[in-house]
């Protein structure tokens, strides 16, 4: 119920609006964080003291107006991450949204606890975001290295997002690549890039509605900062990855240098989980 959130609402407002879907908003009360009074705790005669969820209604009602009438709400105590997750699981949900904490002495975003836990946690997608609701999700960016994982992400994308322009992005580097003649390496490039793409589109779940409006771009680089560099360059809404748990591709991305992109990255974030057992 911080102001940290309300892009996250506005947001998911926007989606279940847009797919006229339910929208739970969920609240957790963390016994830890809970304030203790060590005197006095009576109230004042004045004071009336509302439910966890009657505060939380009146909340929302105040920052949504009637768009907070079709929201269902849930009011639970407990780890939030475990809490979430497993609110998550009972209901069925397809989707996640959160905000991201602040370093307010820094002055930058970063990947916290509850936050994390639940990226890793979740089977469900989970939508970080970063920035204001201010219009639908246009230019999607996914990140693949040609995997499952990677084009169930697309895939997924391409069911939320049926109107959107898609591009497919691999980053990757080469060793030694300074030594290589600069000419033939931007030739076997070029030919990898078409090889690569044809190939991941050819598979037969990928129909040619989607074929045709996705974009296949490789580049030779650091993944994570070629990443950030073209979804800021780009003017990217939403930057998708499919993860499979433990793969190299969510270890990048989500483990030790998770924090340096999802600071730095510019717009909002889609987590897919990939899980081949299901």
């Amino acid at each position: 119920m911080s102001c940290r959130c309300d892009r996250a609402l506005d947001r998911a407002v926007q989606l279940a609006q847009e797919w006229e879907a339910e929208l739970i908003a969920a609240y957790v009360i963390d016994p830890a964080e809970t304030r203790q009074f060590r005197f006095d705790r009576t109230p004042a005669s004045w004071r009336r003291l509302p439910s966890p969820v009657d505060r939380m209604k009146w909340r929302l009602k105040r920052d949504l107006g009637t768009a907070a009438d079709t929201i269902r709400i849930l009011v639970e105590e407990g780890e939030p991450a475990e809490v979430l997750l497993s609110m998550a699981a009972r209901e069925g949900c397809d989707l996640i949204v959160t905000g991201i904490a602040r370093d307010e002495t820094l002055g930058r975003m970063f990947l916290g606890n509850t936050v994390n836990r639940l990226v890793r946690g979740s089977p469900a997608p989970v939508l970080v975001v970063h920035d204001r609701a201010v219009r639908h999700y246009r230019d999607i960016v996914v990140g693949t290295d040609f995997s499952e994982a990677s084009l169930q992400a697309l895939l997924l994308t391409a069911q939320f997002f049926p109107a959107a322009a898609l591009t497919l992005f691999h980053g990757y580097d080469v060793p030694f690549s300074g030594y290589l003649d600069e000419q033939d390496f931007k030739r076997d490039l070029g030919a990898m890039e078409k090889e690569l793409g044809t190939k991941f589109l050819a598979d037969d779940r990928v129909d040619s509605r989607l074929r045709d409006r996705t974009d296949v771009v490789i580049e030779h680089g650091s993944p994570e900062r070629l990443l950030s560099d073209y979804v800021e360059d780009q003017h990217v809404d939403l930057t998708v990855i499919g993860s499979h748990g433990r793969g190299a591709l969510f270890d990048a991305l989500i483990g030790s240098t998770a924090k340096n992109l999802i600071e730095t990255l510019e717009g909002d974030l889609l987590i897919v989980h990939y899980n081949p057992k299901e």
